[in-house]
């Protein structure tokens, strides 16, 4: 394919969740946006919503899998894509990228990754080990992943970070019913992790109450302890929005076992408006600056202090948050940010 001066309304065949709330039905819309042709190819209701749902997620094999490749060599016939975008775990084998190749030797193959398939669920990850050499490149998240994808034959792999919708992740003002339902000095949105769990009932156990929200934690060993602070499973939508939207302190646990530096949240938080008390790694101070845009900790202990010092100082606490919202607007971290740079990364010479 020529290299292009400007890259404007491509074709993109985009095989991702397309899922309303999940952020690949967001990075799908996105692309749209920005003005190119973008024909999808629904995973989940081939790969997720079938009783071989297991098998397709773990073990990379069953008939959701050969319906996928169905479906995509299908719309590689009748949409002639010049991008091909998969979007996060593929389950596009190896067959499906050759006759790619075959019928429309110019189309790139690109492959966005947001989990960690090198690192601790690597064996779900086995079509992605055996089809990494085919493609044109990868985008992953973290350090560990550039050279890991390599040994496994990746051609080329740079970053793209999560990111935010600024049409859905934005400030709301809660009306008088909602707030009563919503507002909350300390929050957390996630599933449960041990980690969290010991950090927030260190919180509890020093007279901060946490309102926890995100499946999993009646499973925890202090379920007792959280039980009257907790708020139901996971959600999403608006829903998710009033809650970020009620907190005065909103926290932001990373999670271990997938080697996050960052995630959505890290986006998502200072893009409502905010204030954002986030797990201390090597990327988040360069997304926002230490106690001006947000706020970190590194330990129980550090989160305690810090809980404390800022729900005493309400003033300093939204000058933070403000100054968190404007650096997300102003650095782009949106979808349609990301996504131009990854368009550009795709097509330069």
């Amino acid at each position: 394919m020529p290299v292009r001066d400007h890259v404007k309304n491509i074709r993109v065949l985009y095989i991702g969740s397309m899922a309303l709330h999940s952020n690949s039905y967001g990075r799908f819309r996105a692309l749209k946006e920005l003005g190119h042709d973008v024909y999808p190819v629904d995973i989940d209701k081939l790969i997720y919503h079938s009783v071989f749902s297991p098998l397709h997620h773990r073990v990379n094999i069953g008939p959701g899998i050969m319906k996928l490749n169905k479906a995509v060599k299908i719309a590689l016939q009748t949409f002639s894509p010049e991008l091909i975008w998969v979007d996060n775990k593929p389950f596009v084998t190896a067959s499906t990228i050759k006759f790619a190749r075959e019928i429309l030797p110019d189309a790139k193959w690109i492959n966005l990754v947001t989990d960690d398939p090198t690192g601790r669920y690597k064996k779900a990850w086995r079509i992605f080990k055996s089809t990494a050499p085919l493609y044109d490149m990868h985008f992953v998240q973290r350090t560990e992943n550039i050279a890991e994808l390599s040994a496994y034959g990746a051609k080329r792999v740079a970053y793209c970070f999560r990111s935010f919708d600024p049409g859905f992740h934005r400030p709301i003002i809660l009306d008088v019913n909602e707030y009563a339902q919503y507002k909350t000095r300390v929050g957390f949105i996630g599933t449960y992790e041990g980690a969290r769990e010991s950090a927030i009932v260190h919180l509890i156990n020093n007279g901060i109450a946490v309102q926890v929200t995100g499946d999993g934690w009646p499973k925890g060993k202090f379920w007792q302890l959280i039980k009257p602070y907790y708020t139901g499973p996971s959600v999403y939508g608006e829903e998710y929005i009033r809650r970020l939207n009620g907190m005065d302190i909103a926290l932001h646990f990373l999670r271990h076992a997938n080697r996050d530096g960052q995630d959505s949240r890290t986006f998502e938080i200072p893009a409502c408006g905010v204030f954002m008390l986030a797990e201390r790694s090597e990327l988040h101070p360069q997304f926002f600056k230490e106690d001006e845009e947000a706020v970190f900790f590194g330990s129980d202990q550090e989160l305690l202090e810090r809980v404390k010092y800022y729900l005493a100082d309400p003033v300093r606490r939204k000058v933070i948050a403000q100054n968190g919202f404007q650096r997300s607007l102003a650095s782009d971290y949106s979808h349609r940010g990301r996504l131009t740079e990854v368009i550009t990364k795709i097509f330069e010479r």
